[in-house]
């Protein structure tokens, strides 16, 4: 038996803009120039990833999340499903994912998983390919899943990043906004959204996509986190996905402390940024009005995906 790990850290959106159709409306012939522009964080919480393989007369995959098997976990399926064609040879492949972030909730917890995968099963199966090329494979694996636009090329890069032009790795062309290592991320979430509803509908397209290009115009004005948080903000208020929950979460974070809180997109979720110091603070304070939430704080990951 073969193995090999490999660490993708989360991808939590703050706002965005759907690109998945040129601008006379007709898709894309190829599924790599489609994604998002937007910006967000990459966390240095994220998806740890096994894979393990067994040559075999003919391929089989499993893949488990937290040790219980997980056949809805279809995008990383299709992700070592296209590494096996390119292999040309045959394995039982298991791929075992760990989790640190919640699933469904605005983490990029689907790009997080298939971009670990890739990286691991390349790995192990010596192919010897780029990390762009391994992005790729997640990229597309995303677009024809229906569970993401445009993670997967920012949780290469790592950072407090801004996503100008969208596509996959190699394509798309993301900045980073400056930002020192002692800044944490403060994070919350009640429960998910379905990206695929997102996605499907009309009305919410068209608000995502004004809405984001207001964002993104007001924040190149001003790259300071504070702007961007505030201009993230307000594209998640006028969007209309937030619970009064939701956003009673995000308030009770700016009061502590926090830079600045939004909703992940998409899910019922918040992340804000704080100076090192006011994380714990922050983080006491949303325990302390909803108990049963789950809420974390970290650093922002500088690194990127990569093998370990």
């Amino acid at each position: 038996m073969l193995e090999a790990r490999a660490f993708s850290p989360a991808g939590i959106t703050s706002f965005f803009e759907i690109r998945d159709k040129q601008p006379d409306g007709r898709p894309f012939k190829d599924a790599a120039y489609a994604g998002a522009r937007g910006g967000g964080l990459v966390t240095s919480r994220g998806i740890m990833t096994r894979v393990r393989l067994i040559p075999a007369s003919k391929s089989r995959i499993s893949i488990r999340i937290d040790g219980r098997w997980a056949p809805q976990a279809r995008t990383t399926h299709s992700v070592i499903s296209e590494l096996l064609k390119i292999s040309r040879r045959k394995f039982r492949v298991t791929v075992d994912h760990r989790t640190q972030i919640p699933i469904g909730a605005g983490y990029g917890a689907s790009a997080a998983g298939a971009l670990s995968a890739a990286l691991a099963f390349s790995e192990v199966a010596d192919q010897g390919m780029s990390m762009d090329q391994l992005g790729m494979v997640a990229h597309l694996a995303e677009i024809a899943n229906g569970t993401g636009l445009g993670t997967v090329a920012p949780i290469l890069r790592g950072g407090f990043v801004l996503t100008r032009k969208s596509g996959g790795p190699g394509i798309a062309v993301i900045d980073r906004i400056p930002v020192s290592p002692r800044m944490r991320v403060v994070s919350a979430c009640f429960g998910p959204i379905s990206t695929k509803a997102v996605l499907a509908s009309k009305d919410l397209r068209r608000r995502v996509n004004v809405l984001g290009t207001l964002a993104l115009r007001s924040i190149t004005r001003d790259l300071r986190p504070r702007n961007f948080m505030t201009a993230s903000r307000a594209f998640a208020d006028a969007l209309g996905l937030m619970s009064r929950q939701t956003a009673e979460l995000a308030d009770l974070m700016e009061s502590a402390g926090a830079i600045g809180a939004t909703q992940n997109m998409v899910g019922q979720a918040v992340h804000a940024i704080a100076e090192e110091d006011e994380a714990d603070s922050i983080l006491r304070a949303v325990r302390g009005r909803f108990p049963k939430i789950q809420a974390f704080s970290c650093p922002l990951d500088f690194t990127g995906a990569r093998i370990i």
